[in-house]
């Protein structure tokens, strides 16, 4: 599928900035940037209940499923961090 997007001039050159600093193409760097934005995101309600099923599942101490919640904590505001930054 094709579309047409304006953008303003600065939105466009930091687009082109991005894709070149990546060695891509507009295009593809546009796609990419479209694809990310539209991944579903795991809520945190949604891996603490992973975690805890696994915590479960182990037998693992109640200070491993806090050092196990406060990782992912960490890994998520990275990845909010990063989709931020693009």
């Amino acid at each position: 599928m094709s579309f047409i997007i304006a953008l303003t001039p600065q939105v466009e050159k930091r687009l082109q900035e991005r894709a070149t600093a990546l060695g891509l193409d507009l295009q593809t760097y546009a796609t990419q940037v479209l694809e990310e934005a539209l991944r579903p995101r795991r809520s945190i309600d949604d891996i603490r209940a992973d975690l805890y099923q696994r915590f479960l599942a182990t037998g693992a101490t109640d200070e491993q499923l806090g050092e196990d919640l406060e990782k992912a904590k960490h890994e998520m505001r990275a990845e909010r961090r990063a989709r931020q930054g693009a």
